[in-house]
């Protein structure tokens, strides 16, 4: 018999601190994730932790290699521009969902070797998508961090800068209003989700970098 007697602690490891650990970041924020606080979640001692892991920062980069394990494979069954729009989109969306992991990518203290998978298949795509333009690997190793850069910023950057008319700026003043000549601004608040925003862009970017279509 496998099952585990009523009121004993279950079995401490490695992925257990580390899904709590990742629970603690979805619920809580990076900022509020500790060795304390997981062992509180966990009904233990930080001692106990201590036997699998070093410290924070060891719990951080444990957390880094789970990011990266979980990012996003291609879609075969794509085209191949469709295949790099959609794969970069689904990145967006699993790091939405945990927008700490976005962070500790972008603070570039915790590199994760597990990320490779992800860099890889996503090289084999942009040089796939540039065909016959035959971009150099350092050209195609250039076009993939602009693609970070991009995911990341609309992942991390839920309120843009520029929100001048919102309704939170107040009214405008009454040169503003009785100016017929001057074209109201947009409100950049109001049309358009960060997704669209990426989704609208990616393409862009790509045939731009790149030369297609």
């Amino acid at each position: 018999m496998n099952a585990r007697a009523p009121g004993r602690p279950r079995i401490l490891s490695r992925e257990r601190i580390v899904t709590i650990a990742r629970r603690i970041a979805d619920d809580e924020g990076l900022d509020a994730l500790t060795v304390r606080r997981v062992a509180q979640r966990l009904g233990t001692g930080q001692a106990s932790l201590y036997r699998h892991i070093e410290d924070r920062d060891e719990l951080l980069r444990l957390l880094a290699e789970d990011v990266a394990v979980h990012l996003p494979a291609p879609k075969e069954h794509l085209d191949v521009h469709e295949r790099v729009v959609e794969q970069w989109l689904d990145a967006y969306d699993y790091l939405s969902r945990h927008r700490w992991a976005a962070r500790i990518i972008a603070e570039g203290e915790h590199v994760a070797d597990s990320a490779s998978t992800f860099a890889e298949s996503a090289l084999d795509a942009l040089r796939a998508l540039a065909g016959d333009a035959k971009e150099s690997r350092a050209d195609l190793a250039r076009v993939y961090r602009v693609l970070w850069h991009l995911l990341l910023g609309h992942v991390l950057n839920v309120h843009p800068v520029g929100h001048a008319h919102s309704e939170d700026a107040g009214p405008r003043s009454a040169d503003e209003s009785e100016d017929t000549d001057t074209a109201p601004a947009p409100h950049l608040d109001e049309a358009s989700t960060p997704r669209d925003d990426l989704a609208w862009a990616l393409p862009r970017v790509l045939d731009g970098m790149l030369g297609t279509p």
